[in-house]
């Protein structure tokens, strides 16, 4: 017989033949529910945090991609470019250029930017046919004159945004 079985089997014999004092089988008991409890009070905390994890790995892309666009803000969304005549690429490097220039303008800028912006937008799309083709015959005197200052007005913007505007 191993030294291990013999050694298991001696102590076993000890211990059954021993009498346990109340106030240790008492004081063994409340420690053993003590542990019992902060076992449970973990547990819960662990399948918050995970389940916060895994709410974080769902939401955080999912905002991202249902961010809205600057340019719908323009032309309230991308079908309505796609009508007169553009793609889903020109509308996403639309796109890219409104993002630069929310980089390189202040805030106010930005706004007066948007809002010229949209104005010349809607005169444009208003003389554009479905194939993309501009037919400027089609605008009253006054709604050319209207685009050249639209144009003059954001001169400054475009200028600033590529980095040609003199101090």
């Amino acid at each position: 017989m191993s030294i291990d079985k013999q050694l298991r089997e001696e102590l076993g014999q000890a211990a059954s033949t021993m009498q346990v004092p109340p106030e240790l089988y008492g004081r063994v008991q409340q420690s053993y529910q003590h542990y019992m409890n902060e076992k449970r009070g973990r547990s819960p905390m662990k399948k918050r945090m995970l389940v916060g994890i895994v709410a974080a790995v769902f939401l955080i892309p999912s905002a991202a991609l249902a961010a809205s666009y600057l340019a719908d803000d323009i032309f309230g969304s991308s079908s309505t470019i796609e009508q007169r005549g553009a793609t889903q690429e020109d509308y996403q490097e639309i796109e890219g250029m409104l993002q630069t220039a929310k980089g390189k303008l202040t805030k106010d800028e930005f706004k007066e930017y948007m809002n010229l912006l949209k104005q010349l937008m809607q005169l444009k799309l208003k003389i554009t046919d479905k194939n993309g083709v501009k037919h400027e015959q089609n605008l009253t005197q006054k709604e050319q004159n209207q685009i050249e200052k639209l144009n003059s007005r954001l001169e400054f913007y475009f200028e600033k945004i590529n980095g040609t505007a003199k101090p």
